[in-house]
């Protein structure tokens, strides 16, 4: 059994994968940048409903309740000169 050995490839193989490397770049790119057109032109139209959608549907925080009961404590000033015997 007689094995032999043929080279193949050469510049044109080298020439090729670059223009297939060079194409996936390319193609990388341009998706990316649709994705970005998308997500911008996204965020635009929800930015413009939240604009136009009326104040009284949109959530409110729950008001807190009173931050002291409705009270009135009544006191009186002491002075320690006034208090204390010598």
């Amino acid at each position: 059994m007689f094995i032999t050995y043929r080279r193949t490839g050469g510049v044109l193989a080298l020439l090729a994968f670059a223009a297939v490397a060079v194409s996936a770049a390319v193609l990388t790119v341009a998706a990316a940048a649709a994705a970005l057109l998308v997500a911008v032109a996204v965020a635009a139209v929800a930015f413009l409903v939240r604009a136009v959608r009326p104040a009284s549907r949109r959530r409110h925080a729950v008001p807190a309740a009173t931050p002291w009961p409705q009270e009135t404590i009544e006191a009186t000033l002491v002075r320690p000169t006034e208090s204390s015997p010598r």
